[in-house]
């Protein structure tokens, strides 16, 4: 399905005159990619409302990277914040009918091949509440999208700023996928083939995490190095910056997609350890497996597909506070590739 969507996000993009003007390629995944994640956990019950879902999750996105003094709770109609208050309310309507239409079909009901989809098993099979179903809901296609759409735009940067990169990435997607222009079967054995695709893609989420601070409660006293930290106090800690920790990484600044080749098991353990872009332990993403398995397919059939040249010689600069994006998106030269390249 993955692999589908790509094609068809590709064919639409190819079909568009191009003009020979560069593409702002970020929301073309993020269309992409949010009807991969309401598919994946929703089947299809609500792929025919991912426009508008995505249009109001878009506005709350930008409010949430607005600056705090803009975040002040108030009552003020005609503002962001207003209008963001409005967009949570048409979300939960629109979840509240699906699950309605859930409750109506019943367990026996249910769709997709293992029986029924992540709602179905939200409304038939847990203790949660419709207003935590909802929360859950919207968490998981939130969280589910506009992270790996970002994280997308800065493997493209990547990719097309570093010399032979994309070369590679096509040649592997032609060896796994089948030759450019044939159609071939795609299952969990052409993911594992794919593994210089799945190292550029770690070494991009190395260097450009989704979230550049996370945050966490520490449950117990402890001490991390020389800090003792109590109980109960806000600890940040930022992927960003691990993945960029020189003692760590050789080169750290260095996009290199083989640098764990040359690593003795030592080495690479403390590199595996400090890769951090989903968090760690029991409050690791829960989309973590997702989100790779979405941006190794999507990379090796972009490369695999188009030709892509990149509008600077260089990634731009991290903007937003929640979600990183390359600052003016990802604006590059596409074009199909032929058959003789």
């Amino acid at each position: 399905m993955i692999v589908e969507r790509t094609d068809a996000a590709i064919d639409a993009l190819v079909t568009t005159d191009l003009q020979h003007a560069p593409t702002d390629l970020y929301p073309v995944g993020r269309r992409m990619l949010i009807e991969i994640v309401v598919r994946a956990l929703f089947g299809e019950r609500l792929v025919d409302r991912t426009a508008e879902i995505d249009a109001n999750f878009a506005r709350s996105q930008r409010y949430l990277s607005s600056p705090l003094y803009r975040q002040i709770p108030h009552p003020i109609p005609f503002t962001l914040r207003a209008r963001v208050r409005r967009d949570r309310d048409a979300l939960d309507a629109l979840i509240d009918s699906a699950m309605a239409d859930s409750r109506a079909q019943g367990p026996a009901g249910r769709g997709g091949h293992d029986g029924g989809d992540v709602l179905d098993a939200l409304v038939h099979d847990s203790d949660l509440s419709d207003a935590e179903i909802r929360d859950q809901v919207k968490t998981l296609i939130g969280a589910g999208y506009d992270t790996t759409a970002s994280s997308l735009a800065w493997i493209l940067w990547e990719t097309t700023t570093n010399a032979h990169v994309w070369q590679r990435l096509r040649d592997e997607a032609d060896e796994v996928l089948g030759p450019h222009g044939e159609h071939q079967v795609i299952d969990d054995q052409s993911l594992a083939k794919l593994q210089f695709a799945n190292r550029t893609m770690r070494e991009s989420l190395r260097l450009h995490p989704a979230s550049g601070v996370g945050a966490r409660e520490a449950a117990v006293d402890l001490r991390v190095g020389p800090y003792t930290i109590r109980k109960g106090t806000l600890v940040l800690w930022s992927p960003y910056l691990v993945g960029r920790h020189a003692p760590t990484w050789i080169d750290a600044d260095r996009f290199d997609p083989d640098r764990l080749l040359a690593l003795d098991e030592m080495q690479r353990g403390l590199a595996e350890a400090a890769w951090v872009p989903f968090g760690r332990g029991p409050r690791m993403c829960i989309g973590f497996a997702l989100a790779q398995m979405e941006l190794t397919l999507i990379t090796a059939r972009l490369a695999q597909r188009l030709n892509v040249t990149p509008t600077a010689a260089r990634p731009p600069e991290p903007v937003g506070l929640v979600v990183s994006q390359p600052a003016g998106g990802a604006f590059m030269y596409t074009r199909p590739r032929a058959t003789n390249d």
